[in-house]
């Protein structure tokens, strides 16, 4: 097999037990999540699969709204000093 193989050792999916673990949220949050269309996910059988590239979009997309919300609030200190 290639380097680049599907069979590499990161994984593409993660069960929703692992999910909830990585991202620290509820069962009932992770399943709003999916429902919603935030993560990725598939059934394998009975199992359910999201896939670890919806979990870091995911985490980007919080990282940035974050930020974003942070640089609203931020008050622009040298206005504050002229006063």
């Amino acid at each position: 097999m290639s380097p680049n193989s599907v069979a590499s050792e990161t994984p593409l999916v993660a069960s929703p037990n692992q999910t909830m673990r990585v991202i620290q949220v509820s069962r009932k949050k992770l399943y709003e999540l999916i429902n919603t269309g935030e993560l990725e996910s598939y059934t394998e059988g009975k199992s359910r699969r999201i896939t670890v590239k919806s979990i870091n979009e995911y985490i980007e997309r919080r990282l940035a709204a974050e930020a974003a919300r942070r640089s609203r609030t931020v008050p622009d200190r040298n206005r504050q000093s002229r006063s």
